[in-house]
């Protein structure tokens, strides 16, 4: 009996231990299924991120720089005879306006004075030695004539004619000496060349002055020029030298100490690149400075504004969609980050101006405002805030070969 009940109990050990085994086999198997089980795909998440909408337009670029304004004679006011000052103009003053011809002051110089009548006198014999030569060489050929010669006298001094031409030299030397003693005899007169601004006066009554000293320092009036220097790059902004000389181009003149303002014109245009600074220059000129109703006066120093010609198929865009990498980040047609490189035709304070790619001309794009280098191509995008980069499509201020710098 006690034999059979050690068989039971040894069976039901064995069933209860295959049931254990078979239940956690069946739970571990069961569990793999549930792991391995494909879970669904959960959606994209779009990334947020402001955008303009960039369209293609005709935009002109505005080249500034500064340049001093100069007067377009400065003088160096010298005597050209030696003398005692005798008098001096009122308006030989710094500071006044002197018109062209007046007398600035008047030397007194005893020589010239007796030169001019000792040259005067010269010219008085030499015409009375001529006329006695004249006659002289009438009275030579008539009596050849009367000897009943019909042949030329075999030297021409018979009839005088050396001489002659000798009386007739001297004539014209004492007219010579004349004119050159009555010159300087009138160079004891200071006289304003052109209309001038007096910048200072050296001379005092009184005073002897050697020949070539300095007396003062004369400025015209009449216009006052600026020359700036321009790279390639600007140049390429404008138009050809003929439509800059000849069309009335747009300059404006801007002080840089104050809020006035003139409408100047270009009067050159450098046809040459300077060694050292590998630019041309463009002069600048502004009529009757004076005159205006804020004169300009001679050395102010000035900033020149001159509007670019118009460029076509641009793009106008905030300085800070271009990246430091000289990239634009927009928008695909699925709504996906796309991206190109560019080089700006130029840029302003605000805005940047690029050309448009041939392929992306055809309608308008939305363009990152202020695009990260962690931005990834690809990446869908919902966009936010847009905008448009529409609106002045001339004026832009400041033309520059290479963009801003961005923070970015």
């Amino acid at each position: 009996m006690t034999r059979k009940l050690q068989w039971l109990y040894l069976l039901l050990a064995l069933i209860a231990f295959v049931g254990v085994y078979f239940y956690i086999t069946s739970a571990v198997d069961a569990q793999n299924n549930k792991v391995r089980k494909p879970r669904p795909e959960a959606p994209e998440q779009a990334l947020a991120l402001s955008v303009i909408n960039a369209e293609m337009g005709s935009y002109a670029a505005k080249i500034t720089a500064s340049g001093l304004a100069k007067p377009r004679y400065a003088l160096t006011l010298t005597n050209q005879v030696s003398g005692r000052v005798l008098s001096i103009s009122d308006k030989f003053e710094p500071g006044q306006l002197i018109p062209k011809g007046h007398v600035l002051s008047t030397l007194e110089n005893a020589d010239l004075i007796r030169a001019v009548a000792s040259a005067k006198n010269t010219v008085a014999n030499a015409e009375l030695a001529l006329k006695e030569e004249i006659r002289q060489g009438e009275q030579a050929q008539a009596e050849w004539q009367a000897s009943g010669f019909t042949e030329a006298p075999d030297s021409d001094l018979v009839l005088r004619a050396p001489q002659l031409a000798a009386a007739k030299t001297e004539l014209a030397s004492a007219k010579a000496e004349l004119a050159n003693a009555l010159y300087d005899l009138n160079n004891t007169r200071l006289i304003a060349p052109f209309d001038a601004l007096v910048v200072n006066r050296t001379l005092s009554p009184g005073a002897y002055l050697s020949m070539a000293s300095e007396v003062g320092t004369l400025y015209s009036t009449d216009r006052v020029e600026i020359v700036i220097d321009l790279a390639n790059s600007d140049w390429l902004k404008l138009p050809d030298t003929q439509t800059l000389l000849k069309t009335n181009w747009p300059v404006t003149i801007q002080s840089v100490d104050s809020p006035a303002q003139w409408q100047g014109r270009i009067l050159h245009v450098g046809l040459h690149i300077d060694e050292e600074t590998r630019m041309r220059s463009l002069t600048v000129a502004l009529n009757n400075p004076l005159s205006q109703a804020s004169p300009l006066i001679p050395g102010s120093f000035v900033e020149i504004s001159l509007q670019g010609k118009s460029l076509d198929k641009l793009w106008r865009l905030p300085n800070t969609a271009l990246s430091k990498k000289s990239e634009i980040w927009y928008l695909d047609d699925d709504s996906r980050l796309a991206t190109f490189e560019t080089t700006p035709r130029f840029v302003d304070e605000k805005y940047v101006y690029i050309d448009v790619p041939e392929n992306m001309q055809d309608k308008t794009y939305q363009v990152l405002i202020q695009p990260y280098n962690s931005y990834i191509k690809g990446t869908l995008v919902k966009p936010l805030s847009t905008s448009s980069a529409t609106g002045q499509k001339k004026g832009s201020k400041v033309a520059k070969n290479t963009p801003k710098d961005n923070a970015l």
